[in-house]
């Protein structure tokens, strides 16, 4: 390690330890000290903004404090960022985790007056407790803006606020200090404050109905929901992230081939010239249903599913969610951990480069990171996945006759 890496790594320390020095002196200064044995709080509100990703990954975190306060009526405050983006009002089933939601968008506080009316919902409810979720990219001023936020909401108590990276030094980050997976580091830093339980991971449930109508549109297709089959989704929510779609298409023929899995495509209608791309390039027939399902619908598809395979972006996080194992191709703008799939058996693909992490939407280095999985990578990936699992289907099976 040069001098240079070790003066930035030592910034870099000095400024975590500031900034939870700042960070518990504004805590202590607007709100009553919270103990982990506390069983006076009534009222919670939980602040987590983002879309899919965003938020399945707080699924832990969620559960953790149901089961720490059953008796408390939880309220999920939550953003998807634009209007008619997917969020957590989509996706979290009411009763289970939160008993009500407050969802605003960024185009309704954009202004003093939409802030008002925001804050003024929220005190209306006379909330004990504020919780927050930190996001990956949160700042010093960014909790700082939060925490005074849920002072004049008129919150008494509040855990959760913590920088959860600096805004520099992103590669030394990267090679030197130990990243953990984003639902993790969530729980941790709530865990203790709330008096947390063990952490576990949980399934999303899937409706019946949706379930019942996804089985008749595969069975319309000419796939059954109980012989395997894979769903490959090849679009991404930004262009760094997104894998060549000829080259799924290679992957998508191997499949069908050599496995004699039925393969369905997915996406949204924005992604539909993606998906046009790979069944002009494919040898073999191919199934889509790009357009053609919500959101429940998807849900549903990916827990029938034996296999996704697809980049890291919601649908991804969705496969994982509802148990489904995935092969997934990672771009190396953000950290190695951060975003992995929970659960297992999941197996993720990804290169470093020299310029990552970059963080950026678009690149402007011919995506080398991503193009440096190819495409036997991949189907070796998705053949010892499916090995693994028809192996485990056998034994499965075998202990069956046994009992």
């Amino acid at each position: 390690m040069s001098w240079i890496v070790a003066i930035k790594l030592a910034w870099i320390r000095t400024a975590r330890v500031w900034d939870r020095i700042v960070l518990a002196v504004f805590q202590r200064a607007l709100f009553r000290s919270l103990r982990p044995n506390d069983n006076t709080i009534q009222r919670i509100v939980v602040y987590r903004i983002g879309n899919i990703g965003d938020i399945l990954v707080t699924l832990p975190t969620l559960a953790a404090i149901r089961d720490r306060f059953p008796t408390a009526h939880i309220t999920l405050l939550t953003s998807p960022g634009q209007k008619g983006a997917p969020g957590a009002a989509d996706l979290l089933p009411m009763g289970k985790w939160h008993d009500g939601i407050i969802v605003y968008f960024l185009s309704e506080v954009q202004d003093w007056q939409g802030r008002r009316k925001l804050l003024a919902n929220i005190r209306e409810s006379r909330f004990d407790l504020f919780v927050q979720l930190p996001n990956q990219q949160s700042r010093t001023r960014d909790e700082l803006r939060n925490m005074l936020f849920a002072r004049l909401a008129g919150c008494r108590k509040t855990a959760g606020f913590a920088v959860s990276q600096q805004g520099y030094f992103l590669r030394e980050q990267t090679l030197h200090i130990p990243q953990i997976q984003e639902a993790r580091r969530i729980f941790d830093s709530v865990v203790r404050p709330l008096g947390l339980g063990r952490y576990s991971e949980v399934l999303l449930p899937v409706s019946a109905r949706s379930r019942s109508r996804v089985a008749e549109l595969l069975r319309r297709r000419g796939i059954s929901s109980d012989e395997p089959f894979v769903v490959l989704h090849a679009g991404a929510k930004r262009q760094t992230n997104q894998w060549p779609s000829e080259r799924y298409a290679t992957v998508a023929d191997e499949i069908i081939r050599k496995w004699r899995a039925p393969v369905v495509l997915t996406g949204s209608n924005t992604e539909l010239p993606i998906i046009r791309d790979i069944v002009s390039a494919m040898t073999e027939p191919v199934t889509s249903v790009c357009g053609e399902i919500d959101l429940d619908e998807m849900i549903a598809l990916l827990e029938l599913a034996s296999l996704y395979i697809g980049n890291d972006t919601g649908p991804m996080h969705l496969a994982a969610a509802v148990g489904t194992p995935t092969v997934s191709i990672f771009s190396a703008r953000d950290f190695p951990e951060r975003w992995r799939p929970m659960g297992t058996p999941h197996t993720v693909l990804r290169h470093d480069a020299p310029c990552s992490p970059c963080f950026k939407e678009t690149c402007d280095r011919n995506m080398i990171c991503i193009k440096a999985i190819g495409v036997e990578e991949v189907t070796t990936a998705i053949s010892q996945t499916l090995i693994h699992l028809e192996t485990a289907r056998k034994n499965t099976q075998w202990e069956g006759q046994l009992t």
